[in-house]
């Protein structure tokens, strides 16, 4: 009976070794992680496009945008010194969202327009962090223009305005049609997607901290930082 009991301790033991038998095995399987459960299943959440609501006109907010940002400048050097002065601060990819390659624009806004792009890619990277689109980041495709990359813009795009908001350094845009994302969206994903980016800026629009326009035809979300009602 002992050489039995030698004999069968020594069998496991052998089967340890293998990996073949496992001690702290648990009395039920576990769940492999279904690869479909990364997938985004429209059905269960909730369609919303406040896009259309976002309708700010140049007229409504300009004067006030102008006193509350900086001078235009009239080029690269003017944003260097604003820079140096503290009146505009560089900005940077952070939570929530990618800076696009800027052709027009320089990255840097006034202290409270970045303030308030920091606060809405950290609502959007916080809204999908239950979903299987977290991760995923808004695109900033344009901030800080000068007199000299305006000029440059409107011989390239029609729509193009002379005077703007981004010329005072408290402006930004989103694209609306691209996000940064680990894998391919569909088309129900990016619908969510914007919609989602439209409510928080809507959202952030009733609230008096900025202004706000769906440029359609641009396919952006065009923001302006507001202080004050």
């Amino acid at each position: 009976m002992k050489l039995f009991s030698f004999c069968l301790l020594t069998i496991s033991f052998v089967l340890v070794g293998f990996g073949l038998l496992n001690p702290n095995e648990p009395e039920y399987p576990i769940k492999k992680k279904d690869s479909s459960e990364n997938s985004f299943n429209c059905s269960q959440f909730e369609f919303f496009n406040d896009s259309e609501k976002l309708n700010n006109r140049l007229c409504e907010y300009m004067d006030r945008s102008v006193k509350q940002g900086v001078k235009p400048s009239k080029d690269k050097r003017g944003i260097q010194q604003y820079i140096r002065a503290g009146k505009l601060q560089l900005v940077e990819a952070n939570t929530g969202f990618v800076l696009d390659t800027f052709q027009y624009s320089y990255a840097a806004l006034t202290p409270y327009a970045k303030r308030i792009l920091n606060e809405i890619g950290q609502a959007f990277h916080d809204s999908l962090l239950q979903t299987p689109l977290a991760g995923t980041k808004l695109i900033v495709t344009s901030m800080t223009r000068t007199h000299y990359t305006v000029s440059r813009l409107v011989r390239h795009n029609r729509t193009a305005v002379r005077k703007s908001p981004h010329l005072n350094g408290n402006s930004f845009d989103f694209s609306f049609s691209r996000f940064v994302s680990s894998r391919d969206l569909t088309d129900c994903e990016l619908h969510y997607l914007q919609g989602l980016s439209s409510s928080i800026l809507f959202n952030m629009k009733k609230s008096c901290k900025i202004w706000a326009t769906f440029e359609k035809n641009e396919e952006c979300l065009h923001v302006v930082a507001r202080m004050g009602k």
